[in-house]
């Protein structure tokens, strides 16, 4: 409870600043974002739609012979429960978990799935970030970004350790033993010979679905880096694609920080500081970037909890069907 109210105000307070840390004002953002039209937002919510959509081949991929409607319910209503609860991606894990066994798919199924689900995720935004990196060059306002950029410096070093332990089976023991040692001093540890496992299970799913995955991966990022785009067109904010590439890529990095649900605020914050560094117009980069997030963040928490409520209506269903047809045939 405790937490859960720290981590409100937390996100509150980081949304209510976030024009003064930028330079600007509520005033000046609202007016921004008062551009927008009704077709515009309906153009919006279909590239976040056809995003969603292009995640659940990657989904139904991680997990043989689930559909790419049922991906979609896992990743909607998984989301939902992230984006509200602090430290939510546990509570969203354990939610999806109940829903695939009620499909009936194993315990073991679901550890392989969340397995690769979440080293492609990660691998996802290490990649971006990684490519933000190699364009950096050719941004002619990067001197702006001044040392920010040693933020991105852990990155290639992930990059590498994540490739060596796919690659060879022993660097998977190494790494394993490795971080036994620190762990060892508070509790048990066997990493050195879980990782190693965890690593076939993982190589033994992409193996199969490798094509749907990859494709489905691009694209969804192909169509978050659109989304982006089309946030800042529709509010006549002219940004190139350079400084958009970078701002996904600082936004891909700050949602590694759990520190608030779905890392609100801290996004926010640091991806418009990162664009007004890069030569944006404070009061333009923050209603882009409010835009955005309104549809990778804070939509999907009504429309996930709608898809949860439907889901469990249906489980409803199914079990007074159920017990209707037990009590005929007593």
């Amino acid at each position: 409870m405790v937490t859960s109210v720290l981590s409100g105000l937390l996100t509150a307070t980081l949304e209510v600043f976030l024009p003064r840390a930028v330079g600007s004002t509520w005033t000046d953002v609202g007016s921004v974002l008062g551009r927008i039209s009704v077709p515009s937002l309906l153009a919006l919510t279909i590239v976040w739609i056809a995003g969603l959509w292009a995640h659940s081949f990657v989904l139904s991929a991680s997990l043989p012979g689930l559909t790419k409607r049922r991906g979609l319910t896992l990743s909607l209503t998984g989301s939902a429960v992230a984006n509200v609860l602090p430290l939510g991606g546990a509570a969203g894990t354990a939610l999806n978990f109940a829903m695939v066994r009620r499909w009936g798919f194993s315990s073991v199924a679901f550890g392989g799935f969340l397995a690769v689900t979440t080293l492609l995720n990660l691998v996802s935004k290490l990649g971006v970030i990684a490519l933000a990196l190699a364009l950096m060059p050719i941004l002619h306002s990067a001197s702006a970004f001044g040392s920010g950029t040693l933020l991105f410096l852990p990155v290639p070093a992930a990059v590498v350790v994540c490739v060596w332990i796919l690659a060879d089976e022993r660097a998977a023991a190494i790494v394993g033993a490795a971080l036994d040692k620190p762990i060892g001093v508070f509790r048990a540890s066997d990493l050195a010979v879980r990782i190693p496992a965890l690593r076939r299970s993982i190589l033994r799913i992409v193996r199969s679905g490798w094509r749907p995955m990859t494709v489905g991966m691009l694209a969804y990022l192909a169509l978050q880096l659109a989304l982006l785009w089309l946030c800042f067109q529709v509010l006549g904010v002219a940004l190139g694609l350079p400084v958009l590439f970078t701002a996904l890529a600082v936004e891909r990095l700050l949602t590694l920080v759990p520190i608030t649900p779905g890392a609100a605020g801290i996004v926010e914050v640091g991806t418009t500081a990162a664009l007004v560094a890069l030569g944006g117009d404070p009061a333009g980069v923050a209603a882009g970037l409010l835009l955005f997030r309104g549809f990778t963040y804070l939509m999907e928490i009504p429309v996930g909890g709608l898809t949860l409520a439907i889901w469990l209506a249906a489980q409803r269903r199914r079990r007074q069907d159920r017990s209707e047809l037990e009590a005929l045939a007593g």
